[in-house]
């Protein structure tokens, strides 16, 4: 046994760094790692009633930690509760996180920042967007919702910052080559001059409107004539000052030539101008004034009118002798 005794020290010694080897060995292959991840947002609960939360993440960052291959497979989600939030700009939240897989353990989850504002409801004309082919002219359009001949509105619910500046519209594909027509189309949506998609809006409730679909009634012209009218002074809305009165009333130009459809143009005879207070002037004096047209497929010779006023004292009356 002497064999087992002689330097057992130094035995004992590379025993020991065998099973440090061997363990690192082990671990080497299988250590124990920390990432970071994204984890699905699962949105619970409506908000309270009236709020809405607009455009919340649908990701955000996990710590987790494991084994490499069970990091590598494991699929890690959050829960928000939205039924107790408040209104705000930048409402911060909690999530709840889970994890699948065993052996991986969640480190730490990243808070997440929430808009929420007030839910609104807003009632838009919806526009018809037609072309026309040559010798064609609008005559007159609008969006049907079920009865004939009536024009409809689109209803829409969603967050009120947007429904600032909303507007919806409906297109009619194949350019107006007939004196009537009737076309379905889908409710499409415009928001400060720029196309918006309210489907790809996320919200918690979701946007909505409705009608989802209307029929374009187009009723349209052909052919064009050009006709002349006299512009004539609307009477005014406030007279002179005491010890005053008009004595004549200029108009430059006196006529203009419009242009439109026939049926437009038919019972034209003139074009009356807005009218103007003369409450402040003792002497002449001259206004500019837009022109008008009474219908707006009409067009104009002339955009703007001069209106000159004679003002002058009234005559002084002499006593009865």
């Amino acid at each position: 046994m002497s064999w087992l005794t002689n330097y057992w020290r130094l035995k004992l010694l590379a025993v020991g760094l065998a099973v440090v080897l061997v363990f690192a060995v082990g671990y080497s292959q299988y250590p124990i790692q920390t990432v970071t991840v994204d984890a699905k947002v699962n949105y619970n609960n409506e908000p309270p009633v009236g709020l809405v939360v607009n455009g919340p993440p649908v990701t955000t960052k996990a710590a987790i930690s494991g084994l490499a291959s069970d990091v590598r497979s494991a699929i890690v989600t959050v829960d928000v509760d939205l039924s107790k939030l408040k209104e705000g700009t930048a409402v911060v939240v909690s999530p709840t996180a889970y994890v699948s897989g065993l052996g991986v353990t969640i480190q730490s989850v990243a808070p997440l920042t929430l808009k929420v504002e007030q839910l609104a409801a807003v009632n838009l004309d919806i526009q018809v967007r037609a072309t026309f082919a040559n010798g064609w002219q609008l005559n007159k359009a609008q969006a049907e919702c079920g009865t004939q001949g009536q024009a409809c509105q689109a209803v829409v619910s969603g967050p009120a910052s947007i429904m600032q500046g909303l507007g919806a519209y409906v297109v009619v594909d194949e350019p107006i080559a007939s004196t009537d027509r009737s076309v379905g189309g889908n409710v499409r949506f415009v928001r400060n001059s720029s196309e918006v998609d309210l489907t790809k809006i996320l919200a918690f409730p979701a946007v909505t409107w409705t009608p989802t679909t209307v029929i374009a009634h187009v009723t349209a012209t052909h052919g064009t004539e050009t006709i002349q009218v006299a512009l004539v002074d609307a009477p005014p809305s406030a007279p002179p000052p005491p010890g005053y009165h008009v004595t004549a009333v200029i108009i430059n130009p006196q006529l203009i030539t419009i242009t439109g459809s026939p049926e437009t143009l038919a019972g034209i005879t003139s074009i009356t101008l807005q009218a103007v207070s003369l409450s402040g002037y003792t002497s002449d004096h001259t206004f500019t004034l837009n022109i008008v047209a009474p219908d707006p497929s009409i067009q104009l010779s002339v955009k703007k009118a001069t209106v000159t006023y004679k003002i002058t004292p009234n005559p002084a009356v002499s006593p009865s002798p």
